[in-house]
């Protein structure tokens, strides 16, 4: 077991009880640091108050009172940030959801949460989400307040004046709950059914804390913004340690390398972040070669390993810059393994970090019993702010812990006698493509709904790009054409979480209980 460190407390001031108590300072009277660029529109944080304070009071306007449940489907652009805070300006629970997903998707999520009005874009990239909002606001009489494409335009309220945001988030921060839930978050498990996941306010406060003081420690931070936003890593990583630190986010709505290239020279970011693949199309770049990389002084990555060659490439580039990389869950309220800043390959490489020494985190085996150092098993955490539980789900709340209070994540690891801790593999399903979570018996539930599909199995498979891509496995009732399929899906989920490739196969292989035999799908067809 890892106790936590006697030093911490010594050298990191307490976390704040909220982002909004953190946002607090940076809106002195006389104070005018930019919290966020877009495009040509930059914002002090005084600026994004104000536009935050109206927003919480068209909000109330509507009806929604505190421990109400707002839905908020936005791409990385101001708007995303000002509903989040208008939120919590209320009280009320901001519910992310991914404008990626297909309108079933999102109104299986709408069903679930009940929010009481829907905050969203119109646009995701070509896409015109007006449709699906309309759907929405018919059918389910749910007020919606409606942004962009670009800033300002739609159902965003002009700013109030500076003073009265200020007291708005006096009031605001006095009547807080750090323990009420901050955001929902969407998980999912083997049902393949998504779950809330309840953040509290003191959980991600914390984490965008330790974040910034751990891996970050730079004042007003400069960082890119370019991950979905309905995400924890967005949320902790991103727009948290930038409140906390009163940094400034540079967003963009989609990841693009040339953009974030040029943007790292305009506005010479501290810190490059993301996900593997994005750094891999980084390195990649044409620009990457002549673009000015001197500002740079922490690259971080999380949801899996990057390559030896992407990591080789941006030492060399950036000969002062320190690497990290992490290990968590949305539940953990994001890493509770990372690196410390280094350019150690081996322990970048090799290994995943260390674990944070302000929560106890041990190596288990089935019966929830430790394990010696070297023994691999799950990983199971005790956090000093555990997450609230899944909405309206006691039953899985209860599965997520152990009797004495460690959370499981599912995941298997083993602790070198070193304290480095090495990832073996997710027990559960779940893999990861470009980031995003993908939960193949959800694809799978959607799959057999094709009446030519009789069963269906999703395995994750190694890709160079994406990191991980589906591969589908159709057992069919008939004549079935591959392509078509896909076309089938691409209409009804995600693209992230449409199968790159579909085999047929005449008879899935099946264990003893009539479950699907994963494990001998990838033998058979070495995936």
């Amino acid at each position: 077991m890892m106790a936590p460190s006697e030093t911490v407390s010594a050298t990191v001031p307490a976390p704040p009880p909220s982002l909004l108590h953190a946002v607090q300072p940076w809106l002195a009277p006389g104070r005018d640091l930019e919290a966020m660029a877009f495009g040509d529109v930059r914002l002090t944080y005084r600026a994004m108050a104000a536009r935050a304070s109206a927003l919480a009071d068209r909000l109330q306007a509507l009806g929604v009172q505190p421990r109400d449940r707002v839905a908020t489907m936005f791409t990385p652009r101001p708007e995303a940030v000002i509903a989040l805070l208008a939120c919590w300006l209320v009280g009320a629970v901001p519910v992310g959801l991914n404008p990626r997903y297909r309108r079933d998707e999102q109104r299986q999520l709408l069903d679930d949460t009940r929010p009481k009005a829907l905050l969203s874009v119109v646009r995701d990239g070509a896409r015109d989400m007006t449709p699906d909002l309309e759907a929405h606001a018919d059918a389910l009489r749910l007020p919606t307040l409606r942004f962009g494409p670009a800033f300002g335009e739609g159902d965003l309220p002009p700013a109030i004046d500076d003073d009265s945001a200020l007291a708005h988030w006096v009031a605001a921060t006095a009547r807080l709950d750090p323990q009420s839930p901050a955001v929902v978050i969407f998980t999912s498990g083997s049902t393949g059914r998504p779950k809330g996941a309840l953040i509290t306010h003191a959980g991600l406060a914390f984490r965008a804390h330790t974040l910034h003081h751990d891996r970050r420690p730079i004042p007003h931070v400069r960082q890119m913004l370019d991950l979905p936003v309905n995400h924890i890593g967005a949320l902790a990583s991103g727009i948290g340690v930038s409140l906390v630190a009163g940094g400034l986010l540079v967003m963009r709505e989609q990841f693009d390398p040339a953009a974030t290239l040029a943007a790292v020279a305009q506005e010479r970011l501290d810190v490059l972040g993301g996900v593997p693949p994005m750094l891999a199309r980084l390195v990649a770049h044409p620009d990457f070669a002549h673009t000015p990389l001197q500002s740079v002084k922490f690259v971080g990555w999380g949801a899996g390993p990057i390559q030896p060659e992407v990591l080789r490439q941006l030492l060399v580039a950036m000969p002062a810059t320190q690497c990290s990389q992490q290990y968590g869950m949305t539940e953990s309220n994001g890493p509770i393994v990372y690196s410390p800043p280094t350019r150690d390959t081996a322990l970048l490489l090799e290994t995943t970090g260390r674990p944070d020494p302000r929560l106890q985190l041990r190596i288990a085996d089935a019966q929830d019993q430790p394990l010696p150092a070297g023994s691999e098993g799950e990983v199971q955490v005790r956090l000093p702010h555990p997450f609230a539980g899944y909405l309206d789900n006691p039953t899985a709340t209860a599965e997520a812990f152990t009797a004495d209070g460690y959370l499981r994540t599912g995941d298997r690891a083993l602790l070198r006698p070193d304290g480095w801790l090495v990832f073996r593999g997710r027990s559960k399903d779940m893999y990861k493509s470009g980031g995003y979570n993908v939960y193949p018996r959800e694809v799978e539930m959607l799959l057999e709904t094709h009446p030519d599909v009789r069963a269906a199995a999703v395995l994750g498979v190694d890709d160079a790009h994406w990191g991980q891509v589906g591969h589908a496995f159709i057992e069919p009732r008939g004549a079935l054409d591959p392509a078509e399929l896909l076309a089938w899906c691409r209409e009804r989920l995600a693209n992230y979480k449409v199968p790159k490739a579909v085999t047929l196969i005449d008879v899935m292989p099946r264990t003893s209980v009539e479950k699907v035999d994963r494990m001998a799908l990838a033998r058979r067809f070495g995936t």
